[in-house]
């Protein structure tokens, strides 16, 4: 193992994105932790396992995935990667968007590997996702702990009356707060906040979330 490596995974495992390489037969060399995460849950679209191979809970799925990571493998001209929706095992498990692309290697090396990167198609949780948005927007644009709770409502899409009733603010204090938020974001209305905040977003992990076992077998 060379001295990146651990530095490598430790990145890969910071993002909430889940990441994972694969060879040609699908079986799985390396997974982050939320790669691990999609895998545990007992209705999830992804299967799969360290030392095992990476599927879909549905057997169309299941084709489709392969082929795509066979055509990836195999740097095949104009097939070497492509987007996938894969749905869960119950109408209640979320389905996950995936997209598989080649991954560079050595000319040395006899067949090729493929790089699976996939989420859920829904929010984690609105307590988790608002919690993310309010900290971006505090560190990106110096807004306030309350500007930012206000300013995490608005870009989820609610009127100011409620976001006041929520918050156990009076509107009249919501309406200051909205315009110290546009005006320390460079916005000046709504929409225009919501398509920041979508900009800003970025696919990290809390640093607090529990660290899982599922590492590369090579």
């Amino acid at each position: 193992m060379t001295a990146w490596q651990p530095a490598a995974a430790a990145a890969l495992d910071a993002l909430a994105l889940a990441v994972l390489v694969v060879d040609r037969q699908a079986r799985i060399l390396h997974a982050n932790r939320e790669a691990a995460d999609l895998l545990d849950r007992p209705d999830g679209a992804l299967v799969g396992h360290l030392a095992g191979s990476l599927g879909a809970r549905t057997g169309e799925g299941r084709s489709r995935l392969h082929a795509l990571i066979q055509a990836a493998c195999d740097g095949r001209a104009g097939e070497t990667g492509g987007f996938l929706h894969l749905e869960g095992g119950t109408t209640d498990e979320p389905g996950i968007s995936v997209c598989v692309s080649s991954l560079a290697e050595p000319a040395a090396e006899a067949s090729g590997r493929a790089l699976v990167v996939a989420r859920l198609l829904r929010s984690q949780g609105l307590v988790e996702a608002q919690g993310r948005i309010e900290v971006q927007l505090r560190t990106l644009y110096g807004l306030t702990r309350a500007e930012a709770q206000v300013g995490g409502a608005l870009a989820r899409g609610g009127c100011l009356s409620e976001i006041a009733a929520e918050l156990g603010i009076s509107v009249t204090t919501a309406r200051t707060h909205v315009a110290r938020i546009f005006l320390k974001t460079g916005t000046k209305q709504q929409s225009q906040l919501v398509a920041l905040v979508a900009a800003v977003q970025l696919p990290v992990a809390y640093a607090e979330a529990p660290a899982h076992a599922l590492r590369s077998s090579r």
